[in-house]
């Protein structure tokens, strides 16, 4: 399969006719923007069946207009690679042209995104085989955020490869924005389900056991706060915090930590207690 293009002042429909007067057969017709030697093009561009290769040319001399084509010919590195380009030759009525990189292969991340040069199409990522556009949509992200702590590591590495503009939609950045305000204030976020504190700094997402925070908590003296989400929890979750919090004391006076010893005590008592007066 490849693509061909033509610059979108040409007629749809006598872009479209002459293809297929080419043989061509068109799947389907979209508009895209291409950052060329002559700045910012708009383009129709047609994905065909058939290969395209040198028929840039041809289209460019019949309409007298800038045209494109891409496919297996464009193709910048190995596809059995883990890293790939996908690019487009732009050709230009006075015969010159330009090849420009539209796509991104990232067989490590397992994604596809999108250029600086090319607007008007999206990238994808695959989660666990999820299938998820790039830029991330909002609605996307809290999917993922209950999928997998991997997943929101793959987004990270992601954001740190290709920048959160690329990668992140406008909303996504927005909602992120605003749990960061002006010192960066933390939001945390408990889910049960999965077993993690959803913590968002910023831009940047990270998770953390449920049973480990709860010890974190205990230790810088956040006991109330401990309390109320082991409260919360569900008995499965109760057990592991309390084997967690057990295994810490063992630790804490191994190594001569009373104070966090005695904390962690405490909120053993606590919990006892306030099953005890539950009953």
């Amino acid at each position: 399969m490849g693509v061909i293009g033509i610059e979108k002042r040409v007629n749809k429909e006598d872009f479209i006719k002459k293809l297929q007067e080419w043989g061509f057969k068109v799947l389907k017709v979209y508009e895209i923007e291409l950052k060329t030697k002559q700045g910012w093009i708009s383009f129709w561009v047609a994905d065909v069946l058939e290969p395209t290769e040198n028929y840039a040319i041809y289209l460019s001399n019949t309409f007298s207009a800038i045209a494109l084509e891409g496919g297996e010919h464009t193709i910048l590195g190995e596809v059995s690679a883990k890293l790939w380009n996908e690019a487009v030759k732009v050709v230009f009525p006075d015969g010159s042209s330009q090849t420009i990189i539209t796509v991104i292969h990232d067989n490590f991340l397992n994604a596809k995104i999108p250029t600086e040069n090319i607007k008007g199409i999206e990238g994808e990522v695959l989660f666990d085989g999820l299938r998820i556009k790039i830029p991330i949509r909002l609605t996307d992200l809290l999917l993922l955020i209950k999928l997998s702590k991997k997943a929101l590591q793959k987004i990270d590495r992601l954001v740190q490869a290709y920048g959160k503009n690329k990668i992140l939609s406008k909303e996504v950045i927005e909602y992120l924005e605003k749990l960061s305000k002006v010192k960066e204030e933390v939001k945390e976020s408990v889910d049960y389900e999965t077993g993690f504190i959803i913590i968002a700094k910023g831009t940047k997402i990270t998770t953390i056991p449920i049973p480990k925070y709860i010890v974190d908590l205990i230790k810088n003296e956040e006991l109330e706060k401990a309390i109320k989400i082991y409260k919360d929890a569900p008995d499965k979750i109760k057990q592991e915090i309390q084997k967690a919090v057990s295994e810490e004391i063992e630790i804490c006076k191994a190594i001569g930590k009373e104070k966090d010893a005695q904390l962690l005590s405490k909120f053993l008592e606590k919990i006892k207690q306030n099953a005890n007066n539950a009953s």
